[in-house]
């Protein structure tokens, strides 16, 4: 048995709000990917400063050089614990995409879907109704059951 236009037009707005509710995880996806994005930007900069800092010239001490070494080490983890997050924020932007497109072809799929059938309810109100009218104009065109006899004289 075919499904209503009226049970179409439901799934139908229940499925544009999962659509939007979609668009509302995607935004955050991608708010949250910018925000790994800008703080890897951050690190690297930092990292890029340090570097081109150079070494100290005089004399240098042990305990800083080592306190160095070991901010860039951790700096370069950092970076590359931040490198992995973003991945993994590119990944998750990319799964609420493909989840948003699926949403859009199955709400457009019923939208084509109620279009149809309200042209084949046209189609067949419009046919009913000329079949209607085809019966007033053949009933009023119909000769009488008895014709009337002329008497002839």
């Amino acid at each position: 048995m075919p499904i209503s236009s009226k049970r179409l037009e439901r799934l139908i707005r229940q499925r544009a709000l999962a659509e939007r509710l979609q668009r509302r995880e995607l935004a955050q996806a991608i708010a949250f990917r910018d925000l790994r994005a800008h703080a890897l930007a951050e690190a690297e900069t930092t990292h890029q400063a340090l570097l081109a800092a150079g070494p100290r010239t005089g004399t240098v001490d042990i305990a800083d050089l080592l306190a160095t070494t070991a901010y860039l080490l951790r700096l370069e983890r950092d970076i590359d614990a931040r490198r992995a997050a973003l991945a993994d924020s590119e990944e998750d932007v990319a799964e609420e995409r493909a989840v948003l497109m699926e949403r859009r072809r199955d709400r457009r799929a019923l939208e084509l879907l109620l279009e149809r059938r309200r042209a084949q309810e046209h189609l067949q109100r419009t046919r009913t109704e000329q079949r209607r009218i085809d019966d007033l104009v053949a009933a009023r065109w119909r000769p009488a059951q008895n014709p009337p006899q002329e008497h002839l004289p």
